[in-house]
């Protein structure tokens, strides 16, 4: 038998970068907080106890219509939670909120965002109960809460403290930016029964802003719209570059998959904007005439069109607004031509979110370039993997 000696002494412990420990070796764990809304924000009660393993799930759609993210997963109902924590039961499923955190060892934490307890099922055995919990995001909330008389929004007021009013309403609060005081060319007006995130979302869009989001924090945010080919392709949390490659650090599966479609992707797209008494309405157009692109123009050789009717915009010269519609057709042409490259991958766990641009590249299939990330499914245990839909971004 032959006996290894132990060291005496101080060892020396390498700290590894963070590169290495997010494309290396993890030690990665997930903790459930249970909070409290009063006053427009959210307060942490405590950590929920009986999680069950490999059961937790959450989603995101960038191109869900409502409610953007969501989520699953397993408790027991325990009758004592283990020392700083709370058991199920303690929980006001009614009212209370839960914020997943994703903790990986030596990474600054990554939080999935604040959920509404949606339905809780019950499953009982010999051991006890078991509650499957189900989970919207924050958005919920506005999208539950409906106007009931008709709302208007007119040319007076800025359209970001419109937003912040219809949030106040639902009692909810945002931070918006007090020096956009841009406000809407001619009045919206949206009938009884209206849900709150639709008036924001559509007052969003018609300032040229994304639809409203739930960060990791839990905090809505309300952003310019910014073309994929000019977003940050850096992690938020991490001095990193946002990419998914291959070869001996790559961190996503090697069986992985790419679609296309090219029957419907439009060449032209013309924005028309919303009738605004007897004047003409004013119409802003974007075309694809890229000879290296195999929609364009020049490569089809005919007029492939979609046409955005009634699209609201700000207030502004005709010239701004011309300049605004020619933005949202940009905008739309590029989106409808990036389903030329849709790529499904399942990888470890990166802190990105719906929307976020990341480099991905496989070297046999010849790709390397830049990806908006569309949706997202996370396995929320420790060995769990992280399934992205991703468009290639198409500059045009």
């Amino acid at each position: 038998m032959v006996v290894i000696p132990i060291p005496t002494g101080v060892v020396q412990v390498r700290s590894l970068t963070t590169d290495e420990i997010l494309y290396g070796d993890r030690e990665t764990s997930y903790r459930w907080e249970v909070l409290t809304h009063s006053d427009g924000t959210d307060h942490l009660a405590g950590y929920l106890d009986g999680v069950i393993k490999q059961s937790a799930k959450f989603g995101q759609s960038l191109y869900a219509p409502t409610v953007k993210g969501n989520g699953h997963l397993r408790v027991a109902d325990l009758a004592v939670a283990q020392p700083g924590f709370m058991t199920l039961r303690e929980v006001t499923l009614t009212s209370a909120r839960l914020r997943p955190v994703l903790v990986i060892e030596g990474l600054p934490e990554i939080p999935l965002g604040v959920f509404l307890f949606a339905a809780a099922p019950e499953d009982w055995s010999g051991s006890g109960k078991v509650v499957s919990l189900e989970l919207l995001d924050r958005a919920t909330v506005l999208d539950q809460d409906q106007v009931d008389a008709s709302y208007t929004v007119d040319t007076s007021t800025g359209i970001l403290a419109a937003v912040s009013a219809v949030i106040s309403s639902a009692g909810e609060s945002i931070t918006i930016d007090a020096e956009v005081t841009t406000a809407l060319s001619s009045s919206m007006v949206w009938p009884a029964g209206t849900t709150k995130l639709q008036i924001v979302n559509d007052l969003l869009d018609a300032l040229g802003y994304d639809s409203l989001r739930v960060d990791g924090v839990g905090q809505f945010q309300a952003n310019p719209y910014v073309l994929p080919a000019n977003r940050s392709l850096t992690y938020e949390l991490l001095n990193l570059p946002r990419e998914l490659v291959d070869g001996e650090t790559s961190i996503y599966s090697e069986e992985w998959s790419r679609d296309v479609d090219m029957f419907s992707v439009p060449n032209k797209v013309i924005a028309v904007q919303a009738g605004s008494g007897d004047a003409p309405a004013l119409v802003g157009e974007y075309t694809n005439t890229d000879s290296n692109s195999p929609f364009s123009y020049p490569s089809r050789g005919r007029w492939i069109t979609r046409t955005l009717d009634n699209v609201d915009t700000p207030d502004g010269t005709d010239a701004e607004v011309i300049a605004f519609l020619e933005s949202k057709a940009q905008q739309s042409l590029i989106a409808a031509s990036a389903v030329q490259a849709a790529v499904t991958v399942r990888c470890l766990p990166i802190p990105v979110r719906v929307g976020d641009v990341l480099r991905f590249a496989n070297t046999p299939a010849g790709i390397d370039a830049r990806h908006v990330v569309t949706r997202i499914e996370l396995e929320a245990n420790s060995l769990g993997l992280m399934r992205l839909e991703l468009q290639e971004v198409v500059s045009l």
